[in-house]
């Protein structure tokens, strides 16, 4: 669990997306097409990650007093995990395929990638639509200004290398040349402040909320041989009940959605204004409702169903 809050959650999706609506907001005016599509996917990003380091990772935060590791242990892991970092972790079709399992064929029931890759493929297909818009070719986009001026700050300032890691940029690119490019990094924006933080963070409940699931704490070595731990000393070795508590309290409020949610498909009716537009955020709401269907029908077969990637519970934005 603390290399999934620190690295899986934290850092790809909350600090991703701090990067991505800071380039957004510093070089992007309202009126451009790609501030359009991304700027409801950064709501409440900078506030929740402000707060979230007063309360959750700073030195008095939740974590640092439900975590085995000290907070210098916490730093080093999210360090470490950072120097590594792309931002194609968070692009599901190319992180499949880089971790092997993109074949269903040989690793059936992987239902992040299935319901994932959906979601990802309807994103792209709205994206594509208001680009083409805006962009009649790649000559267009290599001559927009504020455009390349955004990729070139989220590539030095955003993701920059330090201390033996990636190249500048973490496989974000320091300037976009052509359409497609554009339609791929929208989504993967877009994808990862909505799908991608919502297949880490609402599960986090169901799955930790059992402390011996997956303990924040052991007080003692795990056992060296099979077959020899006793129940007294498996739990002598798990958290006490002030830590079981506050593991329980901690992974509750993480899982819980905003009072004024946002789901994914929603876009503000400023937003969206030209005829064209307006069918495509409607084709996608379409296509988004579909695939909560076909989700919501594999399920009723599942002994555990997957519902952490069904279009109607993903929030537009990281709000927690």
């Amino acid at each position: 669990m603390q290399f999934h809050q620190l690295s899986s959650h934290f850092l790809t999706c909350h600090a991703a997306m701090e990067a991505y609506a800071m380039g957004l907001m510093r070089n992007i005016p309202d009126a451009h097409p790609v501030y359009k599509l991304l700027r409801p996917h950064t709501r409440y990003t900078m506030a929740i990650n402000n707060k979230a380091r007063e309360s959750l990772i700073g030195p008095n935060g939740a974590i640092n007093a439900t975590f085995s590791l000290d907070l210098q242990g916490q730093k080093d892991v999210f360090c470490r995990a950072g120097k590594k970092y792309s931002v194609n972790w968070s692009n599901i079709k190319r992180d499949v395929k880089a971790r092997g399992v993109q074949d269903s064929s040989l690793l059936p029931f992987y239902h992040y990638r299935d319901d994932g890759i959906k979601i990802w493929d309807a994103l792209t297909t709205y994206v594509n639509s208001i680009i083409d818009l805006s962009y009649h070719d790649d000559k267009s986009v290599k001559e927009d200004k504020e455009l390349q001026s955004f990729a070139h700050d989220i590539h030095n300032n955003g993701f920059p290398a330090y201390d033996g890691s990636y190249l500048n940029g973490h496989d974000f690119p320091p300037s976009i040349s052509t359409k497609a490019e554009i339609v791929e990094i929208c989504t993967l924006i877009m994808f990862t402040g909505s799908a991608q933080h919502a297949a880490v963070n609402f599960g986090q409940y169901t799955y930790y909320s059992f402390v011996p699931n997956a303990p924040l704490t052991l007080h003692h070595p795990p056992p060296a041989e099979k077959g020899k731990l006793t129940f007294k000393q498996l739990m002598d070795a798990l958290p006490n009940e002030e830590g079981t508590q506050n593991m329980i309290t901690v992974t509750s409020l993480l899982s819980k959605y905003s009072s004024d949610e946002i789901f994914v498909g929603t876009y503000p009716a400023e937003l969206v204004v030209e005829k064209e537009a307006k069918a495509a955020a409607e084709n996608l709401r379409k296509t988004l409702e579909k695939i909560t269907v076909e989700i919501e029908e594999r399920n009723k077969a599942l002994e555990v169903p997957y519902i952490y990637l069904l279009p109607k519970k993903i929030p537009n934005s990281i709000t927690i």
